[in-house]
């Protein structure tokens, strides 16, 4: 049967399938070169034959160069046909720099930065040239997002782990016991159908700033272990990682201590730690405002001129600034974008060509250094934020009227029987995420509802992510969305996107939604969950939590992107910048700390001078910790049983909350608590007190309360509105 191509069937539960990938590898060039003759043996072994077409057959041309198989993600050219991966400047001249630098040492690397620094552009050109070469290259995330976008899998699935919550994760020799029995089903029972950490050369790592430093330490224990080269950093295996550090999930009150960059052998794992500082298609004198409101180094002239900029949208841009915007549409300095800002500034940069050949004269030039929506921002109002608390109760309707559409596979149930199925079908299930794709899950879109394109598309559709738009008409299969900046009014299709294992082509899962975000549900949150939120209000005081005036700010591409207030009010709070990540990014970048003679340690509260701060601070996180109750240091080892006397618990009697070291003599006399369980109270079942009194049960067992942090306590009106009030 000339023309088609095999693939295992799962309806029989037979060695030669569980074998998988090396037989499947031999039908595969048997069917290439001898169709009719690979058409009988594979109906004779019960396999099923496909039609071939070119969206099925690329992913195994990829599994054959990458030597195992991998997760495939289509979208559907029926549906909206969103750029999930966009990553266009892999082959620019500053990314294949980078490549040239990562590649010309034997040592692992580790490429630091914020968003859209390049980071993943840089990973994903290394991997291609590693794989030209012959070297078996896996792509790992420790992020749904990014590994959708690089093209890869999750970090969990990859060692064969199970999602853990920040406090669930398990001992450190289970870890190591779990890794290693997963490798080596992946070189037995599972084949070539995944990579593990003996088969692989070379490990693409991204997002390690999401990974607990016991699984990063339990990773490198295996590979020395099952690699047989213990005196190397994963035991020989080829490490190129990226990590964005400030986009941590800490607070105000988060540990000094304890990440992923601190461990004792970090400089051994990466002996090279490179930081990234540019971020691309944004304007520089914005980047240079973001990098500085990143280390806390914002001055009142500086806020100043971020505010007055922003309120103005962008109008008294610098000269410098109007040539970085024409250099961008060239193509000429916008390269290894790490999201779809690239192609944004280009759009840009070509409607600023466009106004600067209408006109010469001075206000028309100022016009041109705007991005695509300067004409048309003016005149519609920045989106106010609204509180993370507020966008989770309206992303969690009861009810939504466009919910995202899950199409499960007919098949998956006969494959989940086979022992690599269940693995396969778990993989298959939480890769196909509406969250992995920046989608919405629950959309309530009416007509007059605005939104704004979340993904980019093809040219055709003449509509660049981020355009904000109107609902004129809501159909079941379609939205009809005019989008005046552009003078466009366009139907909007839900988005297709199909998931499925190399391997196992007849068993995808594949989820439908709409590319839109409503604009009423912008938060803190969602701007840095979802991409392309312009237009925003930005007032300070709905950030919540540490670095995110950077974070935000380095999303916009310039002051036309965004209007912003009160940024005193949320510099001056203490602990609005993470401290280590701020240490570590100014030691790897060689940057001096600041001119003064002594620093301030804000682990132990003390100074210190200046040539000593570096290796004060790596001795002072690992031997003490401030407690800012008692006012005075406390050894490491002692830390947590200190910290039990100053947990705070809530009466739930009461109400009232109480210092843990203080709730036995409160339960005691908690006279709520006596009134609700006294012999009086006729609404208390006679059958609960006759329990209470065969078991012994004094009544003062009954209470009941719940432990929650110092910060959920009600603050005072002068500190919640940073100091006026």
């Amino acid at each position: 049967m000339p023309g088609r191509w095999f693939t295992a069937a799962s309806k029989r539960r037979n060695k030669a399938h569980y074998a998988g990938g090396a037989l499947l590898h031999r039908l595969m060039s048997t069917a290439t070169r001898h169709g009719p003759r690979a058409s009988g043996l594979c109906r004779s072994m019960g396999f099923m034959s496909i039609e071939r077409s070119p969206a099925l057959f690329s992913p195994l041309l990829l599994t054959a160069a990458r030597g195992f198989g991998h997760l495939v993600r289509e979208v559907d050219n029926h549906g909206f046909k969103g750029d999930i991966h966009a990553l266009r400047h892999k082959n620019s001249a500053s990314t294949q720099r980078y490549v040239a630098e990562a590649l010309a040492s034997e040592e692992n690397i580790i490429f630091c930065g914020a968003y859209h620094t390049g980071k993943m552009t840089i990973l994903r050109a290394i991997g291609e040239v590693c794989e030209k070469k012959g070297k078996k290259v896996v792509y790992v995330s420790a992020d749904s997002r990014r590994a959708c976008r690089i093209d890869g899998m999750l970090l969990h699935h990859f060692l064969g782990l199970r999602y853990f919550g920040k406090n669930e994760l398990p001992s450190q020799d289970q870890l190591e016991g779990a890794l290693g029995r997963h490798a080596r089903l992946c070189e037995s029972t599972y084949a070539s159908c995944v990579p593990s950490l003996v088969t692989a050369d070379v490990f693409i790592f991204d997002a390690v700033d999401q990974v607990a430093p016991t699984i990063l330490t339990s990773i490198d224990r295996v590979c020395r272990d099952l690699r047989g080269r213990p005196r190397e950093p994963f035991g020989g295996l080829r490490v190129f990682a990226a990590a964005d550090f400030w986009h941590l999930p800490v607070h105000p009150s988060s540990d000094t201590g304890g990440y992923v960059y601190q461990l004792d052998n970090w400089d051994e794992l990466f002996p090279r730690q490179r930081l990234l500082e540019k971020i691309h298609g944004q304007a520089r004198r914005l980047t240079s405002l973001v990098n500085k409101a990143y280390f806390g180094l914002l001055t009142p002239g500086d806020i100043e001129e971020l505010e007055a900029r922003s309120a103005t949208r962008g109008l008294s841009v610098e000269k410098e600034d109007e040539s970085r915007g024409v250099e961008d549409a060239d193509g000429s300095d916008v390269d290894d974008d790490e999201e779809d800002g690239a192609s944004n500034e280009s759009s840009c940069g070509s409607g600023r060509r466009h106004s600067k050949h209408e006109s010469n004269n001075n206000n028309d030039k100022s016009k041109e250094s705007g991005s695509l929506f300067a004409g048309h921002v003016a005149s519609l109002p920045p989106q106010k934020l609204i509180s993370n608390v507020e966008a989770i109760v309206k992303f969690t309707s009861r009810f939504p009227k466009q919910p995202a559409i899950r199409v499960l596979p007919p098949r998956f149930r006969t494959l989940k029987r086979t022992e690599i199925g269940n693995y396969v079908v778990s993989m298959l299930l939480q890769s196909s995420l509406l969250s992995s794709f920046s989608l919405v899950d629950s959309l309530n879109l009416d007509v007059g509802s605005s939104v704004h394109l979340l993904l980019g598309a093809p040219a055709s559709f003449g509509v660049p992510p981020g355009t904000v738009g109107e609902v004129l008409q809501v159909k079941e299969h379609v939205l009809v969305v005019h989008f005046p900046s552009v003078h466009r009014t366009v139907e909007v299709p839900r988005m297709r996107v199909s998931v499925y294992h190399s391997f196992y082509p007849e068993v995808r899962y594949e989820i439908q939604q709409f590319p839109l975000f409503p604009r009423q549900n912008i938060s803190p949150l969602n701007i840095l969950n979802y991409q392309h939120a312009y237009n925003v209000d930005i007032d300070c005081h709905r950030l919540a939590d540490t670095n995110d005036l950077g974070n935000i700010l380095a999303r916009m591409r310039s002051f036309d992107d965004f209007s912003i207030q009160r940024i005193q009010d949320f510099v001056r709070l203490d602990g609005m910048i993470h401290e280590p990540t701020r240490i570590y990014y100014q030691r790897i970048s060689n940057r001096p700390l600041s001119s003064a003679a002594e620093q301030w340690c804000r682990n132990c509260k003390s100074y210190v001078p200046t040539n000593e701060f570096y290796s004060h601070w790596n001795e002072c996180i690992r031997q003490v910790r401030w407690c800012s109750e008692c006012n005075t240091r406390i050894p490491l080892e002692r830390l947590e049983p200190h910290q039990e006397k100053h947990q705070i618990v809530l009466c739930l009697d009461c109400g009232r909350a109480v210092e843990w070291r203080r709730w036995e003599g409160h339960r005691l006399t908690c006279s709520a608590m006596m009134r609700e369980v006294s012999p009086e109270n006729e609404f208390l079942p006679l059958r609960t007190r006759q329990l209470a009194l065969e078991l012994g049960l004094d009544k003062r067992d009954l209470h009941t309360m719940r432990a929650f942090s110092r910060s959920l306590l009600p603050k005072s009106r002068k500190h919640c509105s940073g100091g006026s009030v």
